[in-house]
């Protein structure tokens, strides 16, 4: 008789040895030809290319080492690196490896997931966890704040950066990029993934639009309701039509619920131009016109 636990069992196996193939080990050397590190990657989009963490090889200087799991080593061109959201996409020649899927549903708090990667060196591993929160705040180890992370408490070492987080499905449920301890680890959301990924191949950087903000969420309360809305802490021109206080409803046709509604408004394509924000202002929904500048 089969027990549960046993189905259990084969159906990860299962999971992880569809997904292997699409996995990598990436390494490279700095510019003055010292090891640059290590870390891990996986296959997107036509087969040629490689999704990673932008703090894997940033410091890595021409091109570097991409070794697929149980295949023979090949060459990655670096294409695009986005420091703040730690992304970046890598174009290998001859990689024709089956690409993973990004999970079209956010992930629930709770659910199964597994990071596949090489930690400290050990290729092809693979842990299980669940998410264990949601939209977190990280610090990354270059000192900036890194928004709406995804947290797990799968094991995620030095080396593990770059590699998929999978749910159940073996669907990319976000980048394993860091850990703060031996069960708080995290992950860049595929939302983001979804987002910069494609510009970076489009365009090798990505630019973003500001209205010169700074901002945090509040509770407050609408419709009898206690909700959390982001509020205007400060504003950065003096002419700007936009107040310290507001509570920011709308930008453009994106409703801003959170940081990341934000980033995903004041993209490349808003810059230089004059966009419709919604705010509320003690009490009343209240509409304006805000230029867009590119962010430095």
């Amino acid at each position: 008789m089969v027990t549960p636990l046993e189905v259990f069992s084969d159906a990860l196996a299962q999971m992880v040895a569809k997904a292997l193939p699409s996995t990598v080990t990436i390494s490279g050397e700095t510019e003055s030809l010292v090891s640059g590190g290590s870390g891990s990657g996986w296959v997107f989009g036509d087969g040629s290319y490689v999704v990673t963490n932008a703090h894997v090889v940033q410091q890595m200087f021409g091109l570097v080492k991409v070794k697929p799991a149980g295949a023979p080593s090949l060459k990655g061109e670096i294409i695009g690196i986005d420091r703040e959201t730690d992304l970046a996409i890598l174009h290998v020649v001859g990689l024709n490896k089956p690409s993973l899927s990004l999970r079209p549903e956010p992930p629930r708090l709770g659910e199964l997931c597994m990071a596949i990667g090489s930690p400290l060196g050990l290729r092809e591993s693979a842990s299980l966890g669940i998410i264990s929160g949601l939209s977190r705040q990280s610090k990354h180890p270059d000192g900036f704040i890194m928004e709406e992370m995804l947290q797990t408490d799968a094991s995620i070492n030095a080396g593990n950066s770059g590699g998929p987080l999978l749910d159940a499905r073996g669907l990319v449920l976000g980048v394993n990029t860091m850990g703060k301890g031996e069960t708080v680890n995290f992950a860049v959301p595929t939302e983001m993934v979804e987002k910069i990924i494609p510009e970076l191949i489009q365009y090798g950087s990505i630019k973003r639009a500001s209205i010169g903000l700074s901002v945090s969420s509040q509770w407050t309360e609408q419709d009898g309701q206690l909700r959390s809305l982001v509020q205007i802490r400060s504003v950065k021109h003096k002419q700007s039509p936009l107040r310290p206080g507001d509570f920011l409803v709308k930008i453009g046709t994106t409703t801003i619920r959170r940081w990341l509604d934000i980033k995903n408004a004041l993209d490349r394509d808003a810059i230089g131009r004059t966009l419709q924000v919604w705010v509320l202002r003690d009490g009343a929904l209240v509409n304006l016109e805000v230029n867009a500048t590119q962010r430095c």
